[in-house]
């Protein structure tokens, strides 16, 4: 190959991974990570590293880390994925492009009347918990915004976004 064929070859790889889209939170889950799929699948094909059984991890429910997505984490319980998670530092953004600094309205305008709002668990108003479920209600993303109305954790999947402590 001469070296002006490798460049080329080169810089079209380069576009071609630059051009790729990000992945996008959705209630079905988050990239090839789904909901309902198994923990040990979510490992071996998504980058999902298993945390270790220490007494608050442990096969009943553990938090397990997501390799090259920092503030990412899945959910499993009983080895299987029931929730993704996104916290600083994550830029992860939703199917609605909605992420991590969003305001409460945009959160409300992009789902409109279906949006369930309540006052957040730990924090007194106006911080909210913004839930929308799919039709069915088994599926669901859960926005939790601050006292200044703005998104600090989102939380994608089955009825286990609504434990406030991770498997609690």
């Amino acid at each position: 190959m001469r070296a002006s064929d490798f460049t080329i070859a080169c810089c079209l790889l380069a576009t071609a991974v630059a051009a790729a889209p990000a992945p996008v939170l959705t209630p079905q889950g988050f990239g090839p990570i789904r909901i309902g799929m198994s923990e040990r699948a979510a490992a071996k094909t998504a980058g999902v590293r298993i945390a270790k059984d220490d007494g608050v991890d442990t096969f009943e429910c553990r938090i397990d880390k997501v390799r090259g997505q920092p503030g990412v984490y899945a959910m499993a319980e009983r080895g299987v994925i029931t929730m993704i998670g996104v916290r600083e530092p994550s830029r992860v953004r939703t199917d609605r492009g909605l992420g991590l600094g969003s305001r409460e309205a945009e959160v409300r305008q992009a789902y409109g009347p279906a949006l369930k709002v309540a006052t957040a668990a730990y924090l007194e108003e106006p911080a909210h918990d913004l839930t929308f479920w799919e039709p069915g209600g088994r599926r669901g993303i859960l926005y939790e915004t601050d006292d200044h109305g703005r998104v600090t954790w989102i939380r994608a999947g089955s009825r286990s976004i609504e434990l406030i402590e991770g498997c609690s």
